[in-house]
């Protein structure tokens, strides 16, 4: 293939440095096609043997055209881990995962007024719908389940309780 990022004549990335241009082309491939960090740009752009100084100079460009910002990043990543279903927790470690604070305040703006245990109880319902929970076997995988996806032991608890009462 001699599409983007292919090379022919058997030569890896590594044997020939990547000239400034070529750098900056790759950083605007990979942000039209999905916002990425600037951890995220450095692993890929270290794994392609970039200079750590070309590399800085050429996220500082992107960063100064406004093309990548690690807190509109973040915002994004949390929305889309709360539209699938995720806990805190497991946002917060999305967010370690892709080199931004755990705690960032992207996630405490967006869930500022969320009730964590309602979230917890519309997925159960989502995932087990009305099949009931009488007995233990059952809660424990419902707990086990919403703990996988990061909410506490406590919110999955109250979770249970609040589908049992209605």
């Amino acid at each position: 293939m001699a599409g983007f990022g292919f090379r022919r004549g058997g030569k890896s990335a590594i044997d020939e440095p990547l000239s400034a241009e070529q750098v900056w082309s790759r950083l605007l491939a990979w942000q039209t096609r999905r916002e990425h960090t600037q951890h995220e740009l450095k692993a890929k752009l270290s794994q392609l043997g970039v200079t750590s100084e070309l590399a800085e100079q050429s996220l500082a460009k992107l960063v100064d055209y406004g093309l990548q910002d690690d807190d509109r990043c973040a915002e994004g990543i949390v929305r889309g881990q709360l539209q699938r279903g995720r806990g805190r927790r497991a946002i917060a470690q999305r967010l370690q995962q892709k080199g931004l604070a755990a705690e960032h305040p992207a996630l405490d703006e967006q869930t500022e007024n969320l009730d964590w245990v309602k979230e917890a109880a519309t997925l159960l319902q989502r995932r087990f719908g009305d099949t009931p929970i009488d007995d233990l076997k059952a809660q424990a995988k419902r707990v086990r389940f919403l703990q996988y996806r990061g909410f506490s032991l406590t919110q999955a608890i109250e979770a249970m309780k609040s589908l049992k009462s209605n």
